[in-house]
């Protein structure tokens, strides 16, 4: 990687629909980027990190989907397609479930998926509609 990437600030994490979605009780908090996680986003998701980087704060502040996997119990993820993009086109950002000891919540990774990849966990409910509830 030929530049240092840094940490940054997504903005405030919308809980209220995320809470309704997955009946968790989230409080508000900034969502934060680390500059490891940033690190991993672009290289192990270097075809994507344009795409990410330009639509993190619309995809933390206004997802389409929230959802948690019980293998990753530690984490929730949220979803949005991207406008503009083909209709196959979203962004999972996995954040983690619990706020940091600095009271902000701590991006894991984000990554494209793919059309089937939603279709697959809203069946298995992995995956709920946000602003559906």
């Amino acid at each position: 990687m030929s530049k240092s990437l840094k940490a940054f600030s997504v903005g405030t994490l919308v809980v209220d629909p995320i809470n309704r979605a997955l009946g968790t009780e989230l409080e508000t908090a900034e969502v934060w980027v680390s500059k490891a996680c940033h690190e991993h986003i672009a290289r192990d998701h270097a075809a994507d990190y344009a795409l990410i980087m330009d639509n993190f704060a619309e995809i933390v502040r206004s997802p389409t989907f929230a959802g948690q996997d019980p293998k990753h119990g530690e984490n929730f993820y949220v979803v949005k397609r991207i406008a503009g993009q083909s209709d196959n086109e979203h962004v999972l950002v996995a954040i983690g479930l619990t706020v940091s000891q600095f009271g902000t919540y701590n991006v894991r990774t984000a990554y494209r998926i793919k059309q089937e990849d939603v279709d697959r966990r809203r069946l298995r409910k992995s995956l709920i509609p946000v602003l559906s509830i």
